[in-house]
């Protein structure tokens, strides 16, 4: 009985497999390969920095686009703040519906 118990508990409290690859989550930094579309566009990264401030005014529809194409991660933008790629392509489709 007491290693039926056991049994049990270990299987329930297993952790998720999903949750150890780092590549699943969202909070994890841009790697310079995936922000490469971003960095190629003259200006477009300068933008996305003033962007980060609530300065949208340099971001221009082509830098949308690369922006559009970054995946779920973490933009270091400043050498200790980092913006979600979420809430620049948010901020993309607002100031460029359709």
């Amino acid at each position: 009985m007491l290693f039926l118990l056991t049994l049990v508990f270990t299987l329930i409290f297993r952790p998720s497999e999903a949750r150890l690859d780092p590549s699943l989550d969202p909070n994890h930094l841009c790697s310079d390969d995936e922000t490469t579309p971003v960095a190629n566009l003259p200006g477009c990264f300068y933008a996305v920095r003033l962007a980060a401030d609530q300065d949208i005014r340099w971001l221009s529809r082509d830098c949308c686009e690369a922006v559009k194409t970054l995946p779920d991660c973490l933009l270091l933008v400043f050498p200790y703040k980092a913006l979600n790629t979420i809430i620049l392509k948010r901020i993309c489709v607002t100031k460029f519906p359709g």
